[in-house]
C-alpha cells in the first residue's frame, strides 16, 4: 500500500486548526473577545455570557453538565468554525464532577481517585482532539491569578499546576489579557503573547513580532473579526515552518515554561509536582533537571531517596484536622458555592485533611473571601 500525506523534514506541515488560550483579569471582556473569532460557538460553563450584550455575535450554549459538551457531534458543530470554552477552569471542574458521580471514583474526602483523574483527563483531551478533527479552531478562556515571589508579582492561569501544564502543552498560542497604560496615557487592553518572568504565555504563531508580543485590543464593536484575524496570522506563520523547526520551537517553549514554573516555586509540594511532569526524553532534559536541582538547593530542600521525592527539612510536624472537621468543612465549602477541588488547588494541597487544625478558622475566612472573588469574576 502506498503511503499518503507524506511530509519530509524539509517541507512545511499544513496547519488547518489551532488551539488558542488566553487568561484574563476580571471584567475585561474575555467572552466578547472570543466572539470576534470566525463563526464562534461558545460553551458557557461560567454562566456569564449574558454580560456580553451586543458583542455576542455567535451562538452560546449554557452548559449544565459535562455530557452537554462531551456528546457534541460533528453535525452539531457543522455551522461553526471556532469552538470556545468559557472558562476552561470551570470546564475541568465540570468533567471532574461528572466522574465524581460514578460509584467508586472518589476517595473518602470527595476527591477523585488517581485512576478516575486519569479517566477525566483522557476524556477532556479526547474531546479536544475530536473537535479539532472536525476542522475547528479552539479557544480556551481562563481566569488569571496573582502570585507573589519575593518582590515579583506573577500572573498565571488560575488552576492547578498539572492542569496548567496540560493546557500549555496543547495550546499553540497563549496570552495574558490585561489593562495597561498606553504612551498617550490612555488605559488599553493588551494581549501579551510573549512569556516573561511576570506572566505565562506562548507564541508559536509569532504574533506581535514588531511590538514585543503585545497586541492592543481595538474597539471590538468596530473590529468584529479581530481574534479570528490573529488566529489566521498564527496559522500563516506555522505553515511556513518545517517539522524539524516546529519540533525545535516546541522544545524551547516547553523548556522556558518549565524554567518559569520552577522559578515561581515556594513550597516543596510544588517542586515535586513539577518534577512529575519532566520527561527524561525531552531534548532539554539536562538543562531542566539542573534548573530544578538548583532551585531545590536555594530553598533548602533535600531529596529523600526512599520516598523518591524532595523534602523540606525545616518543616515542623503539626496537628492536622480530623475527619469530622473535614466533613464539616465540606459542608461549609458547599454553602459558599465552591467545590473541594478548587479549594484544595487554592491552598496548594491534595486533600482537605492536609489543613492544619490551628489554621482551620483562618482557612474558612479565606474560603469565604475566595467565594466572593468567584462571584465578582
Amino acid at each position: 500500500m502506498a503511503l499518503a500525506n507524506i511530509v519530509h523534514a524539509n517541507e512545511p506541515i499544513h496547519v488547518e486548526t489551532i488551539v488558542a488560550y488566553y487568561y484574563a483579569d476580571p471584567d475585561i471582556g474575555k467572552s466578547s473577545l472570543a466572539f470576534t473569532a470566525k463563526d464562534t460557538i461558545l460553551f458557557d460553563f461560567d454562566k456569564g455570557v449574558h454580560r456580553v450584550g451586543a458583542l455576542r455575535r455567535g451562538t452560546a450554549v449554557q452548559v449544565q453538565k459535562w455530557t452537554d459538551v462531551s456528546n457534541v457531534t460533528e453535525e452539531d458543530l457543522k455551522p461553526y468554525k471556532t469552538v470556545a470554552f468559557d472558562t476552561v477552569g470551570t470546564m475541568l471542574d465540570c468533567v471532574k464532577i461528572y466522574y465524581q458521580g460514578i460509584q467508586g471514583n472518589t476517595q473518602r474526602d470527595g476527591n477523585l481517585t488517581l485512576k478516575a483523574q486519569g479517566y477525566a483527563g483522557n476524556d477532556f483531551i479526547g474531546l479536544i482532539n475530536r473537535i479539532r478533527s472536525y476542522g475547528k479552531d479552539i479557544i480556551f478562556i481562563g481566569h488569571a491569578e496573582e502570585q507573589r515571589n519575593d518582590d515579583l508579582l506573577i500572573h498565571r492561569p488560575s488552576m492547578s499546576g498539572k492542569n496548567r501544564d496540560v493546557l500549555y502543552r496543547i495550546s499553540d498560542i497563549m496570552a495574558y489579557l490585561t489593562y495597561e497604560k498606553a504612551t498617550d496615557g490612555q488605559i488599553v487592553r493588551v494581549l501579551k503573547f510573549k512569556a516573561s518572568n511576570s506572566h505565562h504565555a506562548k507564541n508559536s504563531g509569532n504574533l506581535g513580532a514588531e511590538t514585543g508580543g503585545n497586541i492592543v485590543l481595538p474597539d471590538l464593536y468596530h473590529a468584529p473579526t479581530f481574534f479570528g484575524d490573529l488566529i489566521e496570522q498564527a496559522k500563516s506563520h506555522l505553515n511556513t515552518m518545517t517539522p524539524a523547526q516546529l519540533q525545535t520551537m516546541k522544545a524551547i517553549e516547553e523548556r522556558d515554561q518549565f524554567f518559569s514554573e520552577c522559578d515561581q516555586i515556594n513550597y516543596v509540594s510544588e517542586l515535586n509536582t513539577l518534577i512529575e511532569q519532566l520527561d527524561k526524553n525531552h531534548p532539554h532534559y539536562k538543562e531542566m533537571r539542573k534548573h530544578f536541582i538548583n532551585k531545590a538547593k536555594s530553598l533548602g530542600f533535600v531529596f529523600d531517596s526512599e520516598k523518591n521525592k524532595y523534602m523540606d527539612p525545616n518543616s515542623i510536624p503539626v496537628d492536622l484536622i480530623t475527619e469530622a472537621d473535614r466533613d464539616q468543612l465540606q459542608v461549609f465549602i458547599d454553602t459558599c458555592g465552591l467545590d473541594v477541588k478548587s479549594v484544595c488547588e487554592h491552598f496548594g494541597i491534595d486533600a482537605l485533611t492536609q489543613i492544619e487544625a490551628a489554621k482551620l478558622e483562618k482557612v474558612k475566612q479565606e474560603i469565604e473571601q475566595l467565594a466572593k472573588q468567584e462571584i465578582s469574576a
